[in-house]
Parts: C-alpha cells; structure tokens; sequence
C-alpha cells in the first residue's frame, strides 16, 4: 500500500519526506551497530594509549550506531611550503589521532598524548593552535585532547 506524495499538500508532503528521511537515518546507523558488532575493535594501528582510548571511548560509540566513520592519523596541512629570503620553508602538517564523524554530522577530533609526549613535544602545542585556528573551528569541528595522566 503506498500513498502518491505528490497529492499531498506541501506541509504534509514535507512532514512525510522529513519522516522517510529520520527512519532511512535509524536503519542506517543500525546496520553500522550490527556490522560494529560483528567485528571486534580494530588494533595494531597505534600506540598502546590510542588502542585504549579507541576500545575505551570510541568502540562503545560505533557499536550503539553513534559513529559513521573514524579515521586514524589524517594528515591535515597547515601551511604549504614556501621560500622567504631564499630559505626553502617546509609544509607544516598537523596528524590527529582520530577524526570521529558522527551520524548526527558532528566531527570530533581526537589528540591521544601521554603526559611525558606532551611536555616533550615542544612544537606540538604550536601545531594544535594551529590546527584549531585554521581548520576545526571554521570548520564546526570539535577538538578532544586525551592526555594521559604520569603514573
């Protein structure tokens, strides 16, 4: 049985494509969750803080079907190279841990660090400021820094 939308008025016709759209969005994030629960966490693919974090914070996420897609260790340029005073200046890049796009179009970026990586990394905090100011918060993007407390 199926009704013709296009003989419905224009507030009912929207009401109903609006409708079709929330239900297409649900059986689409639980055939994520059932694919996320088929497989186990993937690993191997970064340190041992990040592999926790990622079974911690983020597999719990795509097996409820929150999570369209992660991405580890995307590689975003900040700057490109370029020559001042006949100096040869290198593209600076910034490589996050995790890109997380939500099913909601949210993108959360997430930097895994240990404390002692933080404090040794002394460009890291330049590059973060960086990131942050050039393409997450034009962008919308939220950013998550895990830091790893010393033990």
């Amino acid at each position: 049985m199926g009704v013709d939308i296009e003989r419905l008025g224009p507030a009912a016709r929207e009401q109903v494509l609006k409708e079709l759209a929330r239900r297409e969005r649900l059986a689409n994030a639980e055939r994520r969750r059932q694919r996320a629960a088929e497989k186990t966490p993937p690993g191997g693919q970064g340190s041992r803080l990040e592999e926790d974090y990622y079974r911690a914070f983020i597999w719990p996420k795509e097996l409820a079907g929150q999570v369209a897609r992660v991405e580890r260790h995307r590689r975003f340029e900040l700057l490109p190279p370029a020559e001042y005073c006949g100096l040869r200046l290198p593209a600076a890049h910034y490589t996050p841990d995790f890109v997380i796009e939500y099913v909601t179009g949210t993108v959360e970026v997430v930097e895994v660090k240990s404390h002692f990586t933080r404090t040794a990394q002394r460009d890291y905090i330049y590059r973060r400021r960086l990131f942050i100011e050039l393409i997450a918060r034009p962008r919308g993007w939220v950013f998550t820094e895990y830091i790893e407390k010393e033990q």
